[in-house]
Formats: C-alpha cells, structure tokens, sequence
C-alpha cells in the first residue's frame, strides 16, 4: 500500500505540490477530507496524530485542526476556512499554523481530485508559502507522507 509520494517545490519557491493516486472514486475520497471521524483515523502516523478535527464544509465555513508530535508531545494548531468548495472535485482552505514564523500569514491549500480509470488523482497545492522562510521545504517533506496515510486509510477501508 505505500508509494514513494514526492512534493515538487514550484520555482518561485511559494507553492508545494503534491500528488498521488487512490483506488476509490472522487466522492469517497473527498468524504476523507471533510468528515470528523475519518480524518481523525487517517490523521494518524508515526510522528504525529491528529487529535482535534473539526470542518464546517461549506464556502466560508471554519475549519481547525490540532495534531501533536508523538516524541514530545508537542501540540500544533491549524485552522482557516473553507474558501472553495465543489464536491467531489475541489476543496480549497485558508491555513494558518501556531507554529509558522508568523502565525497571522495566510496559506492556502487546494485539494484538486479528477477521477481516473483506477479511482482518484488527488493534488494538493499548499500556496504563499514564499514569505515565510523555510517552510515550502518543510511542507514538502510533511505533505507526502499525509496523502499517503489518506491514501492508506481509504484503500483499506473500502
């Protein structure tokens, strides 16, 4: 069940990308992305588990999130809203992390899925990451391995 998931940084440095493919339709994919219950059990790896989720899925609707490091027990809080959203093919967020050189700068992260002939091609684009140093690199390292628990938590469940 796992692939070798990779980021791409863009060459402006502002955006990372990230794709990957899931055997299950577009509809049971963006289901993962926005309900409570399945993103608290994919939100779960070795280094962090998500242990707050909460999404009001519709166009100006907050969502947040907390996650902590198994290792240190370190919390970390995301949250933003829903800037886009068209089921089953676009989900776009506002993000804001307590742990980004400034927590007050907006990202953006774009959920694209097009069905294919084996399920899903989901990408995820994290934006405007250029002004705050360091993290488009730090993003491409964490993105791969949260679209491969998706991945892993949607195939095994279907």
């Amino acid at each position: 069940m796992t692939t070798n998931v990779k980021s791409t940084i863009t060459n402006d440095g502002d955006a990372v990308i990230t794709e990957i493919e899931i055997a299950a339709p577009p509809a049971r994919v963006f289901q993962a992305l926005i309900e409570r219950e399945q993103a608290l059990q994919w939100g779960i790896g070795d280094a962090f588990e998500m242990t707050h989720w909460e999404m009001d899925a519709r166009a100006g609707g907050a969502w947040r999130f907390t996650s902590r490091q198994r290792a240190s027990g370190e919390a970390f809080d995301h949250h933003g809203e829903v800037v886009q959203i068209d089921p089953p093919r676009l989900l776009e967020v506002s993000w804001f992390a307590s742990w980004h050189p400034d927590p007050a700068h907006r990202t953006v992260v774009r959920w694209e899925l097009a069905p294919t002939t084996s399920g899903t091609r989901l990408k995820v684009t994290h934006s405007n990451l250029a002004p705050l140093a360091g993290l488009a690199e730090g993003y491409s390292q964490g993105w791969p391995g949260l679209v491969q628990q998706i991945k892993n938590y949607i195939e095994k469940s279907n």
